[in-house]
C-alpha cells in the first residue's frame, strides 16, 4: 500500500469501510468536523487530510487492533508537541550512533519527539506514530527505544490501516524496508 494521492482518498475510504464491515472490527464513533477542528485549534495544527477523512467517515479509534492493543482515539492519543516540526526524513537508530550520549539525547528531543502522535502502543517501548508536521507529514513511522523509521513501503495513515485490515496479526510493515533508501520526497 503506497502513500495515496488526495484524489484517491474517497475511493480508499470506501474500500476501508467495506473491509471494516466485513471483519469483526469495532470502530469508535466517527467525529464531527467541529470536534476535529477544535482539536486542531487546541494544538495549533492541521491533521493530515487522509487521517481527518478517516476520523469523519470510518471511525475514531479501533478496539483490539493487535493482541490487546487498540488504535488510539483522537482525544486520548499521546501527542508530542504537535505544532513543532518532526525533523527527520529518514530512519535514525540512535543506539548505533557513535556520538556522545548527551548530543544524541538533545538531538533526539529536538528532532524526534515533536510533530507526531501515537496511533498505537504495542508495548516493549514500541509504537506506531502519525507524523503531523515536517517533510514526512501524513506518514506512519515505527518508534522504539533505540530508534525510529518509516514503515516498509512508505505508508500514509490509510495505507497503514488498510494493510492491517488485509493481514491483521500477520501484518509486516517492514517487509520491503531497506535502510537509507526511503527518504521522504
Amino acid at each position: 500500500m503506497p502513500i495515496y494521492e488526495p484524489k484517491e482518498y474517497e475511493k480508499v475510504i470506501r474500500r476501508i469501510q467495506e473491509k471494516v464491515n466485513a471483519l469483526p472490527v469495532k470502530m469508535g464513533e466517527c467525529l464531527s468536523e467541529e470536534t476535529i477542528a477544535a482539536f486542531e485549534e487546541c494544538h495549533r495544527i492541521q491533521l493530515p487530510q487522509a487521517y481527518r477523512m478517516f476520523l469523519k467517515e470510518v471511525g475514531n479509534g479501533c478496539e483490539h487492533m493487535f493482541e490487546g492493543c487498540r488504535l488510539n482515539d483522537l482525544e486520548s492519543s499521546p501527542c508530542q508537541e504537535l505544532a513543532s516540526p518532526f525533523l527527520l526524513d529518514r530512519f535514525w537508530i540512535w543506539e548505533d550512533d557513535e556520538r556522545d550520549a548527551d548530543i544524541i539525547e538533545a538531538e533526539r528531543d529536538h528532532k524526534v519527539y515533536q510533530g507526531n502522535m501515537e496511533l498505537i502502543n504495542l508495548g516493549c517501548c514500541m509504537s506506531y506514530r502519525l507524523i503531523i508536521t515536517g517533510k514526512c507529514r501524513g506518514e506512519v513511522w515505527n518508534f522504539t527505544d533505540v530508534g525510529v523509521q518509516p514503515c516498509c513501503e512508505r505508508q500514509d495513515f490509510l495505507g497503514w490501516f488498510e494493510l492491517w485490515l488485509d493481514h491483521q496479526e500477520e501484518t509486516d510493515y517492514f517487509k520491503d524496508y531497506v535502510y537509507g533508501e526511503t527518504d521522504c520526497e
